[in-house]
């Protein structure tokens, strides 16, 4: 028995032993690091909040900005087309005056062309 134990058994308890201790230190070194998980999984999280906040902010600043182009763009288009538009009424007023004149002369002539057909000359 005391060969047995002196052979076999106490060597398989050391074995059982620094196996054990292992284990434990293993386990414990699991849970170290998953506190540093969290903590790193807490600092990515305050990254990605904050890299949100700031594309939000870029965002709104783009907005901004081409919105003040887009109403500045469209500005000029109004006032190009109000432009166009007063030029084109001015040519049509021209137009309508020197039609008026042209109308005026041939009804003055057809009306002396008329009397003379319907009036017997004198």
């Amino acid at each position: 028995m005391v060969a047995l134990d002196k052979i076999w058994f106490t060597p398989l308890g050391n074995f059982m032993d620094e196996r054990d201790s292992a284990i434990k230190e293993k386990l414990s070194s699991v849970k170290d690091t998953s506190e540093e998980v969290k903590q790193l999984e807490e600092q990515a999280a305050a990254v990605m909040r904050a890299a949100r906040a700031e594309i939000s902010a870029a965002l709104n600043t783009m907005k901004k900005e081409t919105q003040g182009e887009v109403e500045q763009k469209l500005a000029e288009g109004r006032k190009k087309i109000e432009a166009d538009l007063q030029e084109a009424l001015t040519k049509l007023e021209t137009q309508k005056e020197e039609t008026m004149k042209a109308l005026d002369s041939q009804i003055a002539a057809l009306s002396d062309g008329i009397v003379k057909k319907v009036l017997p000359v004198q």
